[in-house]
């Protein structure tokens, strides 16, 4: 899957990686290669959830990257993840982030659950046969917990929860939903801001999803959720109470990285798919690639996608040694998010008129790319958080 001029460009972050970061990123060429690419056209014309790749995800060892070894995991680290998620969104940009939102479902249940929640959950989300998703995002509140309504009272039993979320990768059709709400009534030393394990939809009373359509990452599952008095028992609490925005938002700067290396992922595709024509169709009795126009166009994908590549992989190393940063995530997220938008559409660019077409891939690019710079905090908010941090506001 790797073409030459994607070699050249990963010539120093290749140097820095270590045998175990290649063998997870070849494991995920592999599996990219003869598990995604084959279902690809099938997830993108039926938009259905591809539970049987995220399946097979789990077999190869590529959903329990950053779990512990002791409950099914790999325990690497997130240089490895990204290496994965990067090859894998190659192939589907919506598999890459199915697996990217049960990913961060299951590390707070790593970081924060007790003993008995991590023998329930982890050995069976490492190995894709349960999929996670996280439920932050309201409809009036974005994904501020301070401004959350969901709630959760408490019972004699457990807790019962009633509120509206909205987006949440994986939602409605995860098995585990990692719920953020209010507790009432509230504590008297904090807000009760915490994190309730709530099952599947069709697993309760209460528990309603509607799916949302998106022009673009066909086949990833997202929407509104809502919950009428859906109720869970006292050990559903993952962490403590007041707890909620620490687990919720202790993962963020790997988050954001993440969606960071699904961006460089899905330029790489776009990219090479642009190179390769470039070089093979001819107009007025020679390749379009030897015209000047072209060239310019392909420099400019080749430099934005290397920029963001190692600005995805300068913060990912940063993360796993301990020393990750909100302004290296930002402009990693950013800077990449723009670049596959830039790339993705450049490339179709290069193909003219061919390009546009749908039984090619690149406009399943284009519209894949586009949500990048959305979700996990726009662009905007990701820039205003780069200078605030640059200028120490």
């Amino acid at each position: 899957m790797m073409c030459l001029a994607y070699s050249t460009v990963m010539s120093l972050i290749e140097n820095a990686l270590s045998d175990e970061h290649r063998e997870f990123r070849d494991r995920a060429a592999t599996f990219a290669e003869e598990v995604v690419e084959p279902a690809a056209d099938r997830i993108e014309r039926t938009d259905e959830f591809p539970r049987d790749v995220i399946e097979a995800a789990g077999e190869h060892g590529l959903l329990g990257i950053l779990l512990p070894e002791a409950y099914g995991g790999e325990d690497s680290d997130f240089v490895s993840y990204c290496l994965a998620v990067e090859q894998i969104a190659q192939a589907s940009g919506a598999v890459a982030e199915t697996i990217q939102g049960h990913t961060f479902a299951a590390l707070p249940l790593a970081n924060f659950g007790t003993e008995a929640q991590k023998e329930e959950y982890l050995e069976p989300m490492a190995q894709g046969e349960t999929v996670g998703s996280m439920l932050l995002t309201e409809p009036d509140a974005g994904s501020s917990p301070t401004e959350l309504s969901t709630v959760a009272e408490e019972t004699e039993n457990g807790y019962a929860l009633s509120g509206e979320k909205a987006f949440g990768t994986n939602a409605g059709v995860a098995d585990l939903h990692l719920v953020v709400a209010r507790k009432r009534p509230a504590p008297e030393e904090s807000h009760g801001v915490s994190v309730f394990l709530a099952p599947s939809a069709d697993e309760r009373d209460g528990f309603d999803f509607d799916r949302t359509e998106f022009m673009g990452m066909r086949g990833h599952v997202t929407g509104d959720s809502t919950l009428e008095n859906v109720a869970i028992d006292e050990s559903a609490l993952l962490g403590e109470i007041g707890q909620g925005f620490r687990i919720a938002m202790g993962t963020i700067d790997m988050a954001r990285t993440g969606l960071g290396a699904i961006g460089t992922g899905i330029a790489t595709a776009a990219f090479e798919e642009a190179v390769d024509y470039a070089g093979d169709r001819e107009q007025g009795g020679k390749p379009v690639g030897e015209y000047q126009a072209v060239q310019v166009l392909v420099a400019d994908m080749d430099a934005r996608l290397d920029a963001a590549r190692h600005l995805v992989y300068d913060s990912a190393t940063a993360i796993a040694s301990g020393n990750g940063s909100t302004r290296q995530s930002s402009k990693a997220k950013y800077v990449a998010s723009d670049a596959a938008e830039f790339v993705t559409r450049n490339a179709i660019q290069v193909y003219g008129g061919k390009g546009y077409r749908t039984d090619l891939p690149l406009e399943r690019y284009y519209r894949d790319a586009k949500i990048l710079s959305i979700i996990g905090g726009t662009t905007e908010i990701q820039k205003t958080t780069v200078a605030s941090e640059a200028l120490g506001l």
